[in-house]
């Protein structure tokens, strides 16, 4: 029987034999799978600047590959995340990949190689329930259950969506969403204490109430809240791998620049820079902090951040999003200034590495991504054009209508949304940010947005 145990991760086995389980189960694995990759785009930024939207637009065309989310749960498997890293912050480098042992690098190339590719409607029920399985342990890494009886609760609840809506697509967030909800309401019978709130649901199916979260999911975090959905998905074999670039996005890889250039020893490497104005962000960075999801790092002794924990105070055994070096000097600082902090780090730590490496580099903003269609065609265009894939029909359409849904977003983006909060954000805003906003083409803060 399913069991709602919670049992501690650190020094347990159970965890680590669930995925090793699934891997076998999901699919023959790409021997050498990183070696054979011959493109990567590396879209960085800093956290809440909207790399979530604007890959998951870049999702729409069949010429790219992608990871389903972010890069960082791989780290967190292969023990390469803070504080395991030894670094002290988000920091790695092509040191750290030498540094595993072979078992370590295998199970890390293997789940990466099961997780690239792009969406597909077309995907079979096993597949799709494996592939859910595999994000449920990694969103409740410390939960006891038991493989077997979730799968079949998972079979009995896709036939009866199956049965009531024939045209059910596996890779439409709303569908998905449907069956995530009454998958989890058969888990909780059967005493499992999974809490939707805590997941990037469609607004439609958002449920208020007593479904309320609060703290992080747990104390060991593999994926970081709000957890996504698992949609149906092709995997990438070896000739995707060969001729379709392939995009990863997490505003933390700021720091890994290195790391990531010696993870595909093969492959041609692309900077893609995803810029936002320092205020919009900062505003965008203050609404995580004060979200119930997006737990990233937990700390040793409880963060003195001043008006953060307020209603939850568990949430100061927390830090939020990407940790930068020198985050300690900030424990107990305002939390604009620590949002400040965030977006200027992570720039800068962009901005130096490409200055020495001869990447391939192209900067773009997020507001022209939200201004209009014409200029969110032209970033489009300017993108596909930059990495010698088409401008297709799919990416054409979703220049002219935007997405329907927000991703990962704390409420709908807006243009200059950061203005309710003025003098808050503009005196977080220094000389440092002053002088790399301008350096990013945000020389004008009269017309920030």
């Amino acid at each position: 029987m399913l069991s709602g145990t919670l049992d501690g991760l650190t020094g347990s086995d159970l965890f680590a034999d669930r995925l090793a389980a699934l891997r076998v189960r999901r699919r023959p694995i790409v021997s050498g799978f990183t070696r054979r990759v011959q493109d990567v785009v590396l879209l960085v930024c800093s956290s809440r600047s909207g790399s979530s939207m604007l890959a998951e637009m870049l999702r729409r065309t069949s010429a790219l590959l992608h990871l389903r989310a972010e890069f960082n749960p791989y780290l967190r498997l292969a023990g390469l995340a803070y504080p395991d890293s030894g670094t002290g912050s988000d920091q790695l480098d092509a040191r750290h990949l030498a540094a595993l042992t072979p078992g370590q690098r295998l199970v890390f190339e293997e789940e990466l190689s099961l997780d690239v590719g792009r969406p597909d409607p077309a995907v079979d029920d096993e597949q799709f329930l494996l592939d859910a399985a595999w994000r449920f342990a990694v969103q409740w890494p410390a939960m006891r259950f038991d493989l077997a009886d979730w799968l079949d609760t998972g079979r009995r609840v896709l036939a009866a969506v199956r049965t009531r809506q024939h045209d059910w697509n596996p890779a439409h967030p709303a569908d998905v969403a449907r069956f995530q909800t009454l998958l989890f309401e058969a888990l909780a019978a059967c005493g499992l204490p999974v809490r939707l709130a805590y997941y990037d649901l469609p607004h439609a199916s958002r449920r208020p109430g007593p479904d309320d979260a609060r703290g992080a999911p747990g104390d060991v975090l593999v994926e970081e809240p709000p957890f996504v959905l698992s949609l149906g998905w092709r995997y990438a074999d070896e000739r995707d791998l060969a001729t379709r670039p392939l995009v990863i996005k997490t505003p933390s890889n700021a720091y890994r620049l290195g790391f990531l250039r010696a993870l595909f020893p093969n492959a041609r490497t692309w900077v893609l820079h995803l810029t936002r104005n320092p205020a919009a962000s900062i505003n965008g960075l203050y609404d995580g902090w004060l979200h119930h999801g997006f737990h990233a790092h937990r700390m040793e002794r409880p963060l003195s951040i001043q008006s953060y924990g307020v209603d939850r105070p568990e949430d100061r055994w927390w830090w939020k999003f990407d940790l930068p070096p020198g985050w300690q000097e900030y424990t107990g600082a305002t939390l604009p200034c620590v949002c400040a902090l965030q977006w200027r780090s992570c720039h800068r730590a962009i901005l130096e590495y490409v200055a020495g490496s001869g990447l391939p580099y192209l900067r773009v903003h997020f507001e022209d991504l939200m201004h209009s269609p014409q200029r969110r065609a032209a970033v489009l265009a300017g993108i596909t054009g930059w990495l010698g894939v088409p401008m297709d029909e799919a990416l054409r359409e979703i220049a002219r209508h935007g997405l329907r849904e927000p991703v990962a977003a704390t409420v709908p983006p807006g243009l200059g949304r950061w203005r309710r909060r003025a003098e808050m954000v503009q005196a977080a805003v220094g000389p440092q940010e002053l002088e790399l906003a301008e350096e990013l083409g945000y020389a004008d803060d009269d017309v920030w947005v």
